[in-house]
């Protein structure tokens, strides 16, 4: 295995637009742009940075300025239980992405109230919708990143079609989302305190 150094990559995101309308038929929407500021292309595989799941989770920090309080969410933790070993893991090729040198990738999320069926927290619990809570019409809030997050558990060197299909044969999906000991390098974690805040306002 290559003795690999931890790649370099930094965060940046951004809402459009900035004011979150109620009388609207579309969200806003959050991006998060990835960049590789190594020599060579990386594919990293993308479980932890997907923003709908992270605005789910709480990773996000709202504020609103108007009242000088923060914004409480509904948290959803996610549980990704491993499989018995009789059952096939299938490889989620669409979690894997490249990276390339000096060219971000982005991943997005509307940023409002999921449309999604909600889902319990724990059994025998009501359901919670998922996404943005709490917004009033007419006030100023401010969005932070939260902790806990930025992390890039497993990554491989080169593209993503190579880095799936190596000589030695596809990757298997089992080892890749659960065997976290296999994983190829040490995984990763970007600055995301380095991310500014953004401004923006609900409206009618």
């Amino acid at each position: 295995m290559e003795q690999a150094l931890q790649p370099e990559v930094s965060a940046e995101w951004s809402l459009d637009p900035t004011a979150h309308s109620f009388s609207s038929n579309t969200s806003p929407t959050l991006t998060l742009f990835l960049t590789n500021h190594s020599d060579r292309p990386i594919t990293i595989y993308n479980e932890y940075l997907v923003p709908s799941k992270l605005l789910a989770e709480g990773a996000f920090i709202i504020f609103d300025l108007t009242d000088d309080t923060e914004v409480q969410q509904l948290k959803t933790r996610f549980c990704d239980f491993v499989p018995p070993t009789n059952v096939h893991v299938p490889l989620r090729d669409s979690m894997f992405h490249t990276l390339y040198p000096g060219t971000p990738v982005s991943f997005i999320a509307p940023f409002g109230i999921s449309k999604s069926p909600p889902r319990p927290s724990l059994p025998h619990q009501p359901l919670r919708p998922r996404g943005v809570h709490g917004l009033e019409i007419g006030h100023e809030y401010l969005l932070r990143p939260g902790q806990g997050w930025g992390w890039v558990r497993w990554w491989e060197y080169g593209e993503k079609d190579e880095v799936i299909n190596p000589p030695t044969g596809k990757l298997d999906g089992r080892t890749v989302a659960y065997k976290h000991s296999k994983a190829p390098h040490p995984g990763f974690r970007f600055n995301i305190e380095a991310l500014p805040a953004i401004n923006f306002n609900c409206v009618e």
